[in-house]
This record gives structure tokens, sequence and C-alpha cells, in this order.
């Protein structure tokens, strides 16, 4: 892996056209422009788009300019790797064509002088039980061949309808907050007694970082339609930006 490494994700691309996702779409445009000549590679950590699942046959073309921009950011010498979140878990040999590499589990990643524990996030608080239980459901290989016999157009629409029902829940009021960061630290400090230096992750739309000696939490607040939130690895240390 190339560096510089550029961290981001939660982009949550609409299948559907509208103005917040024309925006999304300019931000991404102006990132790429920023980190055009310093070549390296960008790691995508999830919910890069709100709805993803990819048939095997007639698989429609939702995303064709989002598919654009990283066919271009690829020709500028950059390397894109991607790991899947709760919105994007169905991606397929088409979208894998596109990018440089993409997991659908957690990574480790060994690069210059530190070892960088990726994740999406999701899945982790104790108390996320009947998620993590829809998680191993809607991830299986049948669930996925039954969701793939329902016309596309009603999928489309119950995949809308879900999403915009959880819209509110990355509204946290401050003790559930620190609830959150509590356990997201335990998680960490468990990563970093297994050698690993930085833990970096999305999910939970806000920006929180955590330093414990040399050792670094982060959690990366989205990319809307109003910023780009991203982290920088030199090889030697991280830091937040946005644009």
């Amino acid at each position: 892996m190339q560096l510089p490494i550029y961290f981001f994700g939660d982009n949550h691309f609409s299948p559907t056209p509208s103005l917040s996702n024309e925006q999304k779409i300019r931000k991404l445009e102006q990132f790429i422009d920023v980190i055009e000549n310093s070549g390296g590679s960008i790691f995508i950590m999830g919910d890069f788009f709100d709805y993803y699942f990819e048939y095997n046959t007639n698989n429609p073309n939702y995303f064709e300019d989002v598919f654009s921009l990283i066919t271009n950011i690829r020709a500028k010498g950059i390397e894109v790797y991607f790991i899947a979140g709760n919105h994007d878990f169905w991606i397929g040999k088409e979208f894998q064509s596109v990018v440089t590499k993409s997991f659908l589990t957690d990574q480790i990643l060994s690069v210059g002088g530190k070892k960088i524990y990726v994740t999406h996030g999701d899945g982790i608080l104790s108390w996320d039980k009947s998620y993590r239980i829809l998680k191993f459901i809607i991830r299986s290989n049948i669930f996925r061949f039954l969701y793939s016999l329902l016309p596309k157009g009603f999928a489309l629409n119950v995949a809308k309808r879900i999403s915009y029902e959880r819209k509110d829940s990355h509204i946290i009021n401050h003790k559930k907050l620190e609830r959150i960061h509590s356990e997201l630290i335990q998680f960490s400090r468990s990563k970093w007694n297994e050698g690993c230096d930085i833990v970096i992750m999305g999910h939970y739309h806000h920006s929180f970082n955590f330093n414990e000696g040399q050792k670094q939490l982060i959690i990366l607040d989205d990319c809307c339609d109003q910023q780009f939130n991203y982290a920088k690895y030199d090889g030697d240390s991280i830091s937040v930006e946005s644009l």
C-alpha cells in the first residue's frame, strides 16, 4: 500500500438523484483535486453508498458518476481500497473491478512505522446484540440470494425506507455519547494490546480522538454535502483534516 494513505467514509451516496447527492459528489471531486499530486492510497471505510446491492445479472447502474470518479482517482496513480459498511456490504464483481482491493472484514495495515486497525465500526457496542444478530442474517448467502429475487424497484424502495427511518439514529445525547466512547476505547485497548498503534473507524457520524500514550483511537466524522472529513497517514503520524 502506497503512502500517504487517506481514510474517509460515510459518504452515503444515494442511488436516486438529489441536490444533496450532487453536492456530495462535488465534495469528492474537491478531495481528489487536493490529493491528486500526492500519490499514495485512499481507504474508504464503509457506507460509501447509502444503499448498494449488486446483482449477478442486469445490475442497475445507480452510481455511474461515483464509479467514474474512482476510475479517475486510480488513473492518477492513487490506489483505492474499500472496507464494507452496514449499508454497502453486498458488493460484487462490478464494484471490485473498480477499486484496487475490497474487504468484507476489518483489516490491519502494517505500513510505515505504525500498525493500523481499520474497521467500519458497526456491531462493536455491547448493547447492540440485536444488530449483531441482524448483521449475521443479512450478510448470509441465503439472505443475499432471497433478496436478489425481489423486483429491483421494490428492493430499492425497501432499502430507502429503512435508511430513512434510521436517519435519527445518529443523533446522540451527551450521556449516550460518553457510553459509546467508553466502549470504543475499551475495544481499541484490546487492539492496542494485540500490537496495533492506531484504531480508526467511522459509522458514528461524529469526530472523536483519544490518545493513550503512543496509542490512538480516531473516529472520523462523515462526508456530507457540507464537509468532507478525512485522515491522512504519512507513515509516521496521522492527522484529521476536512474540506
